[in-house]
């Protein structure tokens, strides 16, 4: 599990990542909301740790953002305990709500509860597409395909996150590193190539904007 911590308290952070850790997990740190939003747009995340009260930004603006574009579960953790900042948080998409102080233990309980099924058996299904991550394999109406190891990373990137328009940036970024001297063009011939393996067009064309998962597919 990639887990983001949100918080801008050291020892928040720095023992939440350490029950993380030993659990086996990947964690990333941000302590504010600017940062955070930028490494939810560059990592793929499988869960989100995010506390309400940031120095630059309101945490229930970045749980919208995050739930207006990504799969991502959020736990809230602040020390606001009236029953409508609960109430706001959970309109705001937030899939859990923990009050200060807590124990450590307790969210990363929370957080493997709210882990998605697919994520939790490594399988990802749209339709007639079966992605297995653990296995870097593909069925396609339970035919193997091969795809290369880029055209695996960038289909896997769209279908975990359905809702997202990534840009050819943003996969060069995400697949390649930021570093990465790599024409933009590239990412079209892999797309182009990803389709040719597909009978169905299960990626779609944002015009100006880049690529999705399309949503006419049925995600199961």
């Amino acid at each position: 599990m990639r887990v983001l911590i949100v918080d801008d308290e050291a020892k928040i952070t720095n023992v939440l990542s350490s029950y993380f850790e030993k659990n086996g997990d990947y964690t990333y740190i941000a302590n504010t909301g600017e940062s955070a939003i930028q490494m939810v747009d560059q990592v793929p995340l499988d869960m989100i740790i995010l506390d309400l009260m940031l120095p630059d930004m309101a945490g229930e603006d970045i749980c919208q953002y995050v739930k207006s574009n990504y799969d991502i579960p959020v736990i809230m953790l602040t020390a606001k305990i009236s029953i409508d900042d609960k109430i706001k948080g959970f309109e705001m998409g937030a899939d859990d709500y923990v009050v200060k102080p807590f124990h450590p233990k307790e969210i990363l309980v929370r957080a493997e509860r709210l882990l998605p099924d697919s994520h939790k058996k490594q399988v990802i299904t749209l339709g007639q597409l079966e992605i297995y991550k653990d296995e870097r394999k593909v069925l396609i109406n339970h035919q193997s395909t091969q795809f290369t190891p880029h055209e695996f990373s960038i289909l896997l990137l769209l279908a975990e996150n359905p809702k997202k328009v990534f840009s050819r940036d943003d996969i060069i970024q995400k697949i390649f590193g930021f570093d990465s001297d790599i024409n933009p063009r590239i990412v079209d011939q892999h797309i182009k190539n990803i389709r040719k393996k597909m009978k169905e067009d299960y990626i779609q064309t944002v015009f100006g904007l880049g690529y999705k998962i399309n949503e006419k597919v049925k995600q199961e």
